[in-house]
């Protein structure tokens, strides 16, 4: 006799976060609130632990004094810059998942606001849409944050040795380097983490269109401030973010969407504004280069592999009359106006 259909079992694969993980509870009003977010948080990363690897996860910080937990967090290394919260017109930081040093061996420690995460411990009405949605954000970012320690624990298993031991050999790999973590970081995150999501693609189209809409007239601007300043560092910082964030948000955009197993795709609306901003020609090869990374998950043999996404920003930049490139342990940096010139002629 075959079985009904709601006597089905689902059996999850076993779970992989270690079962000595310990949570820091900070700046809670009452002791039983951080216990009862606490044993909430720790039921959440069990069951997320199935289907992501959570096996490097050191532990877990909720701190309603967000900005302290962040500083006050020992990552197991000397003379690291302290870690802060992202802050600007676009993204307010929330969570992070920095890599810790324990014993010598590489792991992820969780830190969240608290205020963002208390909601996963109450107990809305079904008909109470805004409550439902506020659990259902808290979850996914936990999620998001749980994706953060596969990734890293993949990346330091192919290249071990890299991660807080190999030293950046110059000021034009620093820049493009971090341009290449960002976006694959974010991209393989929010693959892993998108089952958990449904719904988010909106808030990562809007943020899309909202750093590609201004990027060249930020550019525009940085370079127009470069005349009177002069100061190389500056224009690196003001430009080269300005035009490589549309590149970040695309990775949060297009992980997501590939994580959903066909069940979202991009909006016309996001690929006007992609349009009209130019950036058409550049987010297809950087897609279609995280896709390919991806695929070769497990297979990778070289740090290098990854250039090829600080290439896509490297030529954005120079559309914009800024040339960055290799020279010694520092770099070549050429500024122009894009409008006058075909190519560099100040530095």
């Amino acid at each position: 006799m075959s079985a009904k259909p709601e006597d089905a079992k689902i059996k999850l694969p076993p779970q992989t976060a270690p079962a000595d993980v310990l949570f820091a509870m900070r700046a809670f009003a009452r002791t039983e609130d951080a216990n009862c977010v606490a044993h909430k948080l720790a039921s959440y990363i069990r069951l997320i632990s199935s289907v992501i690897n959570l096996e490097r996860l050191d532990g877990v910080t909720v701190a309603y004094d967000y900005d302290a937990a962040l500083a006050e967090l020992d990552r197991g290394v000397e003379g690291l810059r302290t870690l802060a919260r992202s802050n600007d017109d676009q993204l307010v930081g929330v969570a992070m998942s920095p890599a810790v040093l324990r014993d010598g061996k590489v792991k992820v420690h969780l830190v969240f606001s608290g205020a963002y995460i208390e909601s996963i411990d109450a107990t809305p009405e079904e008909d109470d849409a805004e409550a439902q949605s506020g659990m259902q954000q808290a979850i996914y970012l936990i999620a998001h944050e749980c994706a953060h320690v596969q990734v890293t624990t993949e990346k330091d298993e192919a290249f071990p040795g890299t991660i807080f031991q190999k030293q950046v050999s110059s000021y034009e790999e620093q820049i493009f380097t971090q341009i290449n973590e960002a976006c694959w970081d974010e991209y393989a995150a929010c693959r892993f983490s998108a089952p958990f999501g449904s719904g988010h693609l909106a808030y990562y189209e809007e943020g899309l269109r909202g750093v590609v809409g201004v990027a060249r007239q930020k550019a525009a601007a940085a370079r127009d401030g470069f005349w009177k300043h002069r100061d190389l560092n500056r224009i690196v910082g003001e430009l080269g973010a300005s035009m490589s964030e549309p590149l970040r948000m695309t990775a949060y955009t297009f992980g997501h969407i590939d994580g959903s197993n066909g069940d979202a795709e991009i909006s016309q609306e996001t690929r006007q504004a992609i349009e009209e901003a130019g950036y058409t020609e550049a987010i297809e090869k950087l897609v279609a280069q995280l896709r390919k990374l991806w695929d070769e998950r497990g297979e990778w043999m070289f740090p290098s592999e990854f250039d090829v996404l600080g290439d896509v920003a490297r030529e954005l930049f120079y559309e914009e009359g800024l040339l960055i490139t290799p020279n010694g342990e520092g770099a070549n940096i050429q500024v122009w106006d894009p409008a006058m010139y075909d190519g560099p002629v100040a530095a």
